[in-house]
């Protein structure tokens, strides 16, 4: 408050003396109509600062949740194709994709096929080296 009053305090100030400065004439009349504006936009600011412009939660620009959606289906189809192709292992991969903390981040890698001898082992040591958490290995069944 104290800020306030003492910007609103300067700025009639200055208008004040720029009213005395300023020759007559047209010069003077635009000044006078440019301090005056000035003036009444630093009056009023407490009143439009309570009208908050910020968009809400649920007026966000960016849909989060569509974001996740896509890059889940993306790092899913992509760590697939590298399993099959570097271990040689078909399945179905699913890579969790959230929006916490205003950040993106992956929530875990779930992994279904039949799989045989050490395969399963394979498979978790290759993502825990990818630097993926909370993986899930399940075997279908026949």
């Amino acid at each position: 408050m104290k800020t306030y009053l003492l910007t609103a305090f300067g700025v009639i100030f200055l208008s004040v003396i720029m009213s005395y400065i300023v020759p007559e004439g047209r010069l003077k009349k635009t000044v006078n109509f440019i301090l005056r504006i000035i003036s009444i936009t630093v009056l009023i600011s407490p009143i439009t600062g309570l009208f908050e412009l910020s968009p809400s939660a649920e007026s966000q620009i960016i849909d989060y949740e569509y974001v996740c959606e896509m890059l889940s289906e993306n790092q899913s189809r992509l760590l697939q194709d590298k399993l099959a192709s570097e271990l040689g292992i078909e399945c179905d991969v699913t890579v969790a994709v959230i929006f916490k903390d205003e950040s993106i981040s992956e929530d875990g890698v779930t992994v279904t096929g039949n799989f045989d001898g050490d395969e399963k082992q394979k498979i978790l040591e290759y993502l825990g080296g990818l630097g993926y958490i909370n993986i899930n290995v399940n075997e279908e069944s026949s």
